[in-house]
């Protein structure tokens, strides 16, 4: 999960094989129009969009990390909540 641009996420997440969810940016005319598709995935908008794709009630556990402050409500849907690389709970 992570607000940067789809552009070279996409290649990266698929060389690994693991999903992704991030911001998009749109096209027209095979050019891009400097706009988000369904807006930018920060904030509490990364925690919505995770509870739209899973139930998280079917895992075990859940691990989150993060890197900015703009990760807070991504972190509090975790069992295990990292803040770069420092275990907060």
């Amino acid at each position: 999960v992570s607000a940067s641009i789809n552009l070279y996420l996409e290649p990266w997440c698929h060389s690994l094989g693991i999903g992704l969810i991030c911001s998009e940016l749109a096209t027209q005319n095979d050019k891009f129009t400097g706009l988000y598709i369904n807006g930018d995935v920060s904030n509490h908008t990364k925690a919505d969009r995770v509870k739209s794709m899973f139930n998280l009630k079917e895992f075990k556990r859940i691990y989150t990390y993060g890197d900015t402050p703009e990760d807070h409500a991504l972190l509090s849907l975790a069992d295990e909540q990292y803040m770069n690389w420092v275990r907060l709970k």
